[in-house]
C-alpha cells in the first residue's frame, strides 16, 4: 500500500514539473522570440507570477487528471498519449476562461498559454513515460498477475503484457485446469499447477490481481469460482468466449440491469466517413508534394536497374467490390506471374510459404535490386498518394486485397468491403509480411470496428518507424 501512495505522489509531482516547464520554457520563448510585438512583457513580473499561482493552476490539472483516470488506471503508451492531450487542452483552456475572467491578462499572455500548451504534448507524455520506467525498475509500479487458463487467449494476453511494459504488470505464472499441462510454459510464462491450487501460489508469488482465459468453463461452475478468487486478488479480467466477430471490436453497456457486449463498426458510419476523408485529404496532399522530387530519382533507378516500365498497375478489391487499379513503381521484373508459377512448381517449400503468407519471406527470384530496396523501405508505396487522391483508397485502411484472397476471407468480407483500402494499416505496423494471411485479415477487420481519428494518427506515426528500420518487410 505505501509503494501505491509513493508512486502515485511521484507520478503527481512528475506531471506538475512537466506542466511547470512547459509554461517556463514558452515564458522564454515569448521573451526571446516575440518581444517586438509586446516590449510591457519585460517589465511584467510574469516569472513570479508564474511560480506564485502554479499551484492554484494545477489544481485543475489535478481534477481533470483524475476524471479521466490518469492516477487510477493504467493504459497503454499511445492511450495515455491520446487522454493526456484531451486532458491537456480541456485544462489549459479552463486556465484561458480563468484569466480572461479574472482579468489576469497583464500576468499571462495568451500567446504564452498557448506555447505552453503546445509544448505539453510534447513534454508531458516524455515524463509520464520517462516516470513510469522509473517507478517499474523501482518496484513501485510493477504490478504482478497471474494467468488463469492455457489457452490461445492466455499467450495473446501474456505476449501484450510483454509488448506493454509501461502498464507495470508482470505475468508471474500460470495455472491451468487441464493436468497434462502443468509443468509446461505458455508464451515463456511457466505454468504452475491446478486451478485449485491459487491460494498456494498466492502466498509463492504474491500476485495482486488475475486474469481468467477460460473459455470452456461452463457458467454454472465459473461463477462461484470468480467469488472464490475475488477473495484473493485486487481484481479479476475475464477474457470472455466471444469468438472472431466480437472479440474484434465491443463496447461494453448495460441495457437496464443486464450487461451487454455492442459490436461496433466504427468505420462505417457516415460521420466518421467525412472526418477522416477530410482529415487524410490533407495530410496526402502535402506528403505528395513533399515527396515529389523523390519520384523522379526513384522512376531513374528502376529504368537503369531493369527494362520494363517505371510503374506497376495492379487491379485489386476497392470499396464494394469495386475494382481499382493501384499504382506502385515496379519492383519485380517484366512477366512475373508466369515466373512465379514455374518457381512454385519446383520449390515445394516455397509453395508453402506463399500459400500461408501470400508472400515470399526469404527469397523472392522475381524482385529486381532497385525493387529490394523499394519494398524494405517501402517506396514502392508511394505512388499510391494518386490512389488516395483521386478517391480510391484512403491512406490508412486495410489491405487492398485481390480477388483470389477473399475466398478464405468470407466470414468477414461484410467488414472488409465496406470500406476503402488504405497505403498503411494496423497490419503493417503490426508485423507487416511477417504474419500469416489469416492474422493480418483479423488485424484489418479489428482497424474497421474501432476506427478513430487518433487511432490513425497513432498508425501514420507509427509507419514511419516501421518503414525506417524495414522491420516485417520482404
Amino acid at each position: 500500500m505505501l509503494k501505491k501512495v509513493i508512486a502515485l505522489l511521484i507520478l503527481i509531482l512528475s506531471d506538475f514539473a512537466a506542466i511547470l516547464l512547459s509554461f517556463f520554457l514558452a515564458y522564454l520563448l515569448r521573451l526571446e522570440i516575440f518581444p517586438v510585438f509586446d516590449t510591457s512583457l519585460l517589465e511584467r513580473p510574469v516569472f513570479f507570477h508564474l511560480y506564485l499561482e502554479a499551484a492554484y493552476m494545477f489544481a485543475v490539472w489535478l481534477i481533470v487528471f483524475s476524471y479521466e483516470k490518469l492516477y487510477t488506471k493504467r493504459h497503454s503508451f499511445w492511450e495515455e498519449v491520446r487522454l493526456l492531450l484531451k486532458s491537456n487542452t480541456i485544462s489549459f483552456f479552463l486556465i484561458m476562461v480563468a484569466v480572461f475572467l479574472t482579468k489576469q491578462e497583464f500576468y499571462y499572455s495568451r500567446l504564452i498559454i498557448v506555447m505552453a500548451w503546445l509544448l505539453s504534448v510534447l513534454i508531458h507524455p516524455v515524463f509520464r513515460y520517462l516516470t513510469k520506467m522509473l517507478l517499474i525498475k523501482l518496484s513501485f509500479w510493477e504490478k504482478k498477475v497471474i494467468i488463469l487458463g492455457t489457452s490461445e487467449s492466455s499467450a495473446d494476453i501474456i505476449d501484450s503484457i510483454k509488448e506493454n511494459k509501461i502498464l507495470g504488470y508482470k505475468a508471474v505464472g500460470c495455472l491451468t485446469d487441464d493436468p497434462k499441462k502443468i509443468g509446461k510454459s505458455i508464451a515463456g510464462i511457466k505454468i504452475f499447477g491446478h486451478l485449485d491450487e491459487i491460494e498456494k501460489w498466492k502466498v509463492k508469488t504474491g500476485f495482486e490481481d488475475i486474469i481468467v482465459t477460460l473459455p470452456n468453463v461452463p457458467r454454472e461452475k465459473l461463477i462461484p469460482l470468480m467469488k472464490r478468487w475475488e477473495l484473493i486478488s485486487d481484481s479479476i479480467r475475464y477474457i470472455p468466449r466471444t469468438g472472431d466477430l466480437v472479440s474484434t471490436g465491443v463496447e461494453v453497456e448495460n441495457i437496464g440491469k443486464i450487461l451487454a457486449l455492442s459490436v461496433r463498426k466504427n468505420m462505417h458510419k457516415p460521420w466518421n466517413i467525412l472526418i477522416k476523408v477530410i482529415f487524410e485529404y490533407i495530410i496526402t496532399t502535402i506528403m505528395f508534394l513533399l515527396f515529389l522530387p523523390f519520384f523522379l530519382i526513384i522512376a531513374v533507378a528502376i529504368k537503369i536497374d531493369s527494362p520494363g516500365p517505371v510503374f506497376f498497375i495492379q487491379e485489386r478489391l476497392g470499396k464494394r467490390k469495386k475494382p481499382i487499379r493501384i499504382i506502385k513503381f515496379r519492383s519485380m521484373v517484366q512477366n512475373a506471374d508466369e515466373g512465379l508459377k514455374k518457381y512454385l512448381q519446383t520449390h515445394p517449400k516455397a509453395e508453402q510459404e506463399w500459400r500461408q503468407y501470400k508472400k515470399f519471406r526469404t527469397y523472392d527470384p522475381r524482385v529486381t535490386r532497385v525493387g529490394r530496396f523499394l519494398r524494405k523501405y517501402s517506396l514502392d508505396e508511394l505512388p499510391q498518394l494518386l490512389n488516395v487522391l483521386k478517391g480510391d483508397m484512403n491512406l490508412v485502411g486495410p489491405r487492398p486485397y485481390i480477388a483470389e484472397e477473399l475466398n478464405e476471407t468470407e466470414l468477414v468480407l461484410s467488414v472488409l468491403l465496406q470500406v476503402k483500402p488504405g497505403i498503411t494499416g494496423l497490419w503493417q505496423i503490426s508485423g507487416r509480411s511477417s504474419l500469416p494471411f489469416k492474422e493480418r485479415v483479423k488485424i484489418d477487420e479489428y482497424y474497421i470496428r474501432n476506427w478513430s481519428l487518433w487511432l490513425d494518427i497513432v498508425i501514420l506515426l507509427k509507419t514511419i518507424k516501421v518503414t525506417a528500420s524495414g522491420t516485417g518487410a520482404f
